[in-house]
């Protein structure tokens, strides 16, 4: 009896054990396997979220890569075009008495009196591209306050050429009794080689 109540519980014990173990993997493939199982699926969500970010960034990335092209493009023939319209403007540099002609003129048609002037050949202008000249021309001019206002004027407006008002020294007195002043002016402009 001894061996067959042994055998009985033995084989109690081990169909317990099958049935612990059966149990214990229907528990493991039902919750803990699905638990990661969606933790691993959350993950693969993340990522394809991730990837598809990163698409998108890259497209976005492409496209403002292609609008900066188009940019600096529009950017390069605007330089050109400025450039061009520029160097039509001006002219060669054996032709910067034209430009002493044109003051001149203007100074006799406003009223405004040249005492004296003195200029130099045009030269490489520092800071400026080596394909432009400067030209300094520095007069000395009496007038009214209005007349020589309206000189200055016409200088930087008028004469069909960029001319910059480089320096400036009012003589003193600053009016005079007569409602004249005494001014000293130095213009600038350019010219191609």
């Amino acid at each position: 009896m001894k061996t067959r109540l042994r055998s009985i519980l033995e084989r109690v014990i081990s169909y317990g054990l099958v049935v612990v173990a059966a149990i214990g993997l229907v528990y493991f493939q039902t919750n803990v396997d699905k638990r990661q199982k969606d933790a691993i699926q959350s993950k693969r969500d993340e990522l394809k979220q991730y990837q598809d970010q990163i698409a998108v960034a890259q497209k976005d990335f492409t496209a403002r890569q292609q609008q900066l092209e188009k940019i600096n493009q529009q950017i390069e023939e605007r330089r050109r075009e400025v450039t061009e319209k520029f160097e039509r403007v001006l002219e060669k540099s054996a032709n910067y008495t034209i430009f002493i002609e044109q003051v001149q003129r203007k100074a006799k048609a406003l009223d405004v009196t040249i005492l004296n002037s003195n200029y130099d050949p045009p030269k490489q202008a520092v800071g400026a591209p080596a394909n432009y000249l400067e030209f300094k021309f520095t007069v000395d001019l009496v007038a009214s306050y209005e007349k020589m206002k309206h000189f200055l004027w016409e200088m930087e407006n008028t004469l069909g050429r960029l001319v910059k008002i480089s320096q400036m020294t009012i003589r003193p007195p600053i009016v005079d009794t007569d409602g004249t002043m005494r001014l000293t002016l130095t213009l600038s402009t350019f010219f191609l080689p």
